[in-house]
């Protein structure tokens, strides 16, 4: 294999990598992921790179072990009555902490122990070897995932053809856990509530401006006389003004 070819090998996998990350997102969507155990974050998508109308996100490409929640807010505000009901947001990122070891272990042999095979050790043994530890790394997720399908919602079809996804492409399996948690059906909470709840201090304050900019976008675009003008207001103000939802 000439080094122009091992070269071109991995950056297919980095590129196919990337690729599977990208999340495509409506205006009124986000992602929730935690930082550490006490801290939470709020991302978006890109305003200006949009594929299809959707927004374009990259999550952190290096912290594999997070779950990312895909979560939709309502621009014009959540009634009292409509607030949901409170949520172990903890208790849902633990569900993915025994998939950490064995898909770090995927990133691992994909992205350093297989190019430095290629790149500087290439011998038959190397490269079963190096096989070896990314495919039982793969197989090990895989028994995780189904053991815990009910808490993932995945039924038998949906892991079957996660399954045959990671092994026929193993960059894809590095994405395991965002894959599923990104994946989960869509949960009875709301964003911008959520945020509020969850977030504090300075993590706040940055998101609420990019909520309260994002509803500034959506009442530049409503007609002055519609009802739905008055709550896209109304709800900028309840923001601007910190009042209690």
């Amino acid at each position: 294999m000439s080094l122009s070819a091992e070269l071109q090998l991995f950056m297919l996998a980095v590129g196919l990598y990337v690729f599977d990350s990208m999340l495509l997102l409506f205006p009124n969507e986000g992602i929730l992921t935690s930082v550490g155990k006490a801290r939470w974050h709020v991302a978006f998508g890109s305003d200006n790179t949009r594929v299809r109308g959707k927004e374009v996100l990259f999550p952190n490409l290096f912290l594999l072990h997070r779950p990312i929640f895909k979560l939709s807010w309502n621009c014009e505000g959540v009634a009292q009555q409509d607030l949901p009901t409170a949520f172990d947001w903890g208790a849902q990122r633990d569900l993915f902490k025994g998939l950490m070891i064995p898909v770090y272990g995927i990133g691992i042999a994909q992205f350093l122990v297989f190019p430095y095979v290629i790149f500087f050790f290439l011998t038959d043994l190397s490269i079963v070897l190096s096989l070896a530890y990314l495919y039982g790394s793969i197989f090990v997720a895989l028994f995780l995932v189904y053991r815990k399908r009910e808490d993932f919602h995945l039924s038998k079809r949906k892991f079957l053809s996660l399954g045959f996804e990671c092994v026929v492409c193993p960059p894809v399996a590095v994405n395991l856990i965002r894959k599923i948690s990104v994946g989960l059906p869509e949960l009875a909470q709301d964003l911008l509530v959520v945020s509020q709840t969850l977030l504090e201090g300075e993590d706040w304050k940055r998101t609420k401006d990019k909520f309260i900019c994002r509803i500034g976008e959506e009442i530049d675009f409503e007609d002055e006389n519609t009802p739905r003008f008055e709550k896209l207001i109304a709800n900028r103000d309840r923001l601007l003004n910190e009042a209690p939802l």
